[in-house]
């Protein structure tokens, strides 16, 4: 099996003066000349084309050329963020960032959002599915203190069917809230 040669190293003991003796270095040029070769017998390189990538075969213990890969497609498939499903759809609702960086949740009634366990440098996201018309929503840090929304706080969407998306980010100091709204 090849190995990286990172220990087997050839010296240059007698290749880093000017007045060396270039035979008494051979050893460890064929040394070295010896380490590139495990190099180059430990990638499968061929001639590799624009998107083909190296992928370790376990099997004979060497990186080769490939087109695909099935562990690294599916790692480029997998969502990046975690979604909770709130399963309250009015009344007091807690938006906890611990449980995930994007909620759900089907609004049927008036409802206060609570977000809780932001630190300082975080955002969540939550999505809206309006079941209702003319429902209110207010949106706070603690149950009292409101997420500061430019223009004040929103008002949602009024058409049942349809989608509005908050998103909250917390400074350290003030919880800032953005709305996109009526998205159907």
């Amino acid at each position: 099996m090849t190995t990286w040669p990172t220990a087997n190293k050839g010296s240059t003991a007698h290749t880093d003066s000017d007045d060396d003796k270039p035979r008494l270095a051979r050893p460890e040029i064929n040394k070295n000349i010896s380490n590139v070769n495990d190099i180059l017998d430990f990638f499968e390189g061929g001639s590799p084309a624009d998107g083909d990538i190296f992928v370790y075969n376990s099997s004979n213990a060497k990186f080769e050329k490939n087109t695909s890969n099935t562990k690294f497609t599916k790692l480029v498939q997998t969502p990046k963020e975690t979604i909770n499903a709130i399963s309250a759809t009015s009344g007091s609702v807690n938006v906890d960032a611990t449980a995930a960086p994007v909620h759900t949740m089907s609004l049927t009634g008036n409802t206060t959002y609570t977000f809780t366990n932001m630190t300082a440098g975080t955002s969540t996201l939550l999505i809206i599915k309006v079941n209702a018309a003319d429902k209110t929503a207010t949106f706070t840090s603690d149950g009292s203190t409101l997420v500061k929304f430019s223009n004040g706080a929103p008002t949602l969407t009024t058409s049942s069917s349809q989608i509005d998306i908050v998103s909250v980010f917390f400074d350290g100091t003030d919880y800032i809230g953005s709305i996109t709204q009526g998205i159907r």
